[in-house]
């Protein structure tokens, strides 16, 4: 077991030299946290283990592998010095590159990722740049050197042999479950639900202190299946930000400061638009949504902007898309400091908090939420009942409804609070009592995602219902929408490319005061410019959206490295630097390319993917 020992000395010390790296991190970069050294400071430092331990295991693993192999080899000198070597072939350039990120985020304001080495690209370049940061950052250099010197100085793993008797054998396969476990449990970051990831960083202290709690190695070794994204230069700055930019004002000059009115987003799991009788002369399975949308402001070309929940919350609640492979919240671009709803009313004195009925690990909406600025959080946990678990997923949208409507009755006015449904997720299932209800009246005889649906509606009426009593109701602006489509089309209406997109989004106004139908194309990363000029926030925000009562109409949507902007005029298509345009949602019928239209989504190319890589995602930027 010694050498078992001596390998997990090493990860200590190594852990010991990352700490080191943090404190210097922090130190030389103070001014760029949100707080001075503190007790929450501290507590991020002990949070920084975690990624740091996950990244050691990660990087040493070849080396646990080679030594937990059962062979004669540990005794020869030979073997000794190659895994000495090869232990620090491992770590050090790690080191280096932690290290490097001590000066280097004054200028990026994230911790580097595999897009690092595309800025070096190997060439000339490279060649000037790092001596020149060696001599311009003398004191990094030293610090780096006097914790390379030091792991020098390790005391090299120990000769071993195998002998092959029972005993040894017994020995060998305790070894190799204890450093299984090891691995596992370091690797994951704990025992939570899903291993740690970039996004997680952000749990304890929002955006602006994420950097501080990861490392460098392990930002890069969670980005190495990401491709970088591309640099984009169709527009000079100036003529960029006349044809698009991110960065709004609303000013209304008669009204002075912020309507304290409350926000509650409804984002309903799979909700097509094609389930909403509304939508669809009648024809659908949610009666009760249909009644309300008499009484709501209607948006009747309203799309997601992706195809799954973990792209909708970003979408949604912060005005940001996935114009990527990878969705944001699991991408090396999910450190990025970035503005949300949350984060902005939380300064206007708003009570914010999320609800999902699911388990807190769940497609990271947890980590998220906190990043994004919600102060509170509400799930399965927190619930707290194990009587309504699907099952699957979660708690039924019934009962935790009621929790939602029950949370929100004592909040502190104004809020700002983002519901998540989840019983219309495969696998479907529903509740004993309702599901024995509708077999009774013969209205069921299989559950699937139009009886989930139903049966969500039916949920929603209740949260009305309940709501509908409350002081606050009159108060309140509620906005309803999918967080995508569900894939199971039953009207060839929506088979098709674009159809796939299209959702259903309503604003209801307890107080009456916001109804019709409005037929401009809109988004969900509309969702977020909407609400703040209906509050009359009168300061500059980003978000990548506009306004849904703009004079601009379009959405994008990004899928298997193709773009497609719909417009009022067609639907703009782009992969490789081929630009198409078609009239029809099918993309089969040819259009003259309109001009404005694809200048257009080449602006949006270049600043989504620009800002990404510079992180670049806040008004001030």
């Amino acid at each position: 077991m010694n050498f078992l020992f001596n390998y997990l000395r090493r990860l200590t010390f190594l852990l010991l030299i990352y700490t080191s790296s943090r404190v210097y991190f922090y130190l030389n970069n103070i001014d760029s946290f949100i707080n001075s050294f503190d007790n929450a400071t501290l507590i991020e430092f002990i949070e920084g283990w975690r990624f740091d331990i996950s990244a050691l295991v990660y990087i040493n693993i070849p080396l646990l592998v080679l030594l937990l192999f059962p062979t004669n080899l540990r005794k020869k000198n030979g073997f000794i010095r190659f895994t000495n070597i090869f232990f620090y072939a491992l770590n050090i350039p790690f080191i280096i590159l932690n290290n490097i990120d001590i000066e280097y985020f004054r200028f990026t304001q994230k911790r580097s990722t595999v897009d690092f080495f595309q800025l070096l690209q190997l060439g000339e370049d490279a060649k000037n740049i790092i001596p020149q940061y060696i001599k311009d950052y003398w004191p990094i250099t030293l610090f780096t050197i006097i914790q390379v010197w030091f792991l020098l100085k390790i005391k090299h793993i120990p000769k071993t042999t195998i002998a092959l008797n029972a005993k040894s054998i017994l020995s060998g396969i305790l070894i190799f479950i204890i450093g299984g476990g090891i691995f596992i449990l370091g690797a994951r970051g704990g025992l939570q639900l899903k291993p740690i990831k970039p996004i997680n960083a952000g749990e304890l202290s929002g955006s602006q202190n994420t950097a501080l709690i990861l490392n460098t190695p392990f930002c890069i070794l969670h980005s190495l299946d990401d491709k970088p994204l591309e640099t984009y230069n169709y527009f000079k700055p100036k003529k960029l930000n006349q044809i698009y930019s991110p960065i709004h004002l609303h000013i209304n000059d008669l009204r002075q400061g912020i309507t304290k009115k409350n926000i509650v987003i409804l984002i309903m799991e799979s909700y097509s638009k094609e389930f909403v009788g509304f939508y669809n002369n009648g024809i659908g399975y949610t009666p009760f949504l249909d009644s309300l949308m008499q009484h709501s402001l209607v948006f009747t070309n309203a799309y997601a902007n992706g195809l799954k929940s973990i792209e909708a919350l970003p979408a949604i609640t912060a005005s940001i898309p996935n114009l990527m492979d990878n969705p944001l919240i699991t991408s090396s671009y999910a450190q990025n400091n970035f503005e949300s709803m949350a984060s902005l009313l939380n300064k206007e004195g708003y009570n914010t908090s999320f609800y999902h009925g699911g388990m807190k690990g769940t497609m990271g909406f947890y980590s998220f939420s906190k990043k994004a600025g919600f102060t509170d959080y509400f799930g399965m946990q927190e619930y707290n009942n194990a009587d309504d678990f699907d099952g699957s997923w979660g708690i039924y949208d019934g009962p935790f409804m009621q929790y939602f409507a029950n949370g929100l009755n004592v909040k502190k006015e104004p809020f700002f609070s983002t519901f998540f449904s989840l019983s219309s997720h495969p696998p479907y299932t529903l509740p004993q009592n309702y599901s024995k209800e509708l077999y009774k009246k013969g209205k069921l005889k299989e559950i699937g995602i139009r009886e989930t649906i139903s049966y969500t509606d039916y949920s929603m009426r209740d949260f009305f219902l309940k709501s509908k009593k409350q002081k606050w109701f009159k108060n309140t602006i509620f906005i309803i929408t999918a967080d995508h489509t569900s894939g199971e089309n039953y009207n060839t209406k929506y088979k098709n490319r674009i159809g796939r997109y299209a959702i259903p989004l309503i604003i209801f106004s307890g107080d009456s005061s916001l109804q019709g139908i409005n037929s401009n194309i809109v988004q969900h990363i509309d969702i977020m410019p909407t609400v703040l000029e209906l509050l009359n926030y009168n300061k500059p925000f980003f978000g990548f959206g506009k306004s849904m009562f703009s004079e601009k109409s379009w959405a994008i949507h990004f899928l298997q490295n193709e773009y497609r902007l719909i417009t009022d005029s067609s639907i703009i298509t782009n992969k490789a630097e081929v630009y198409r345009s078609f009239s029809d949602w099918n993309t089969s019928k040819n259009n003259e390319l309109n001009y404005d239209d694809t200048q257009l989504l080449k602006a949006i190319k270049q600043d989504y993917n620009n800002r990404m890589l510079n992180n670049k995602l806040l008004n001030e930027n």
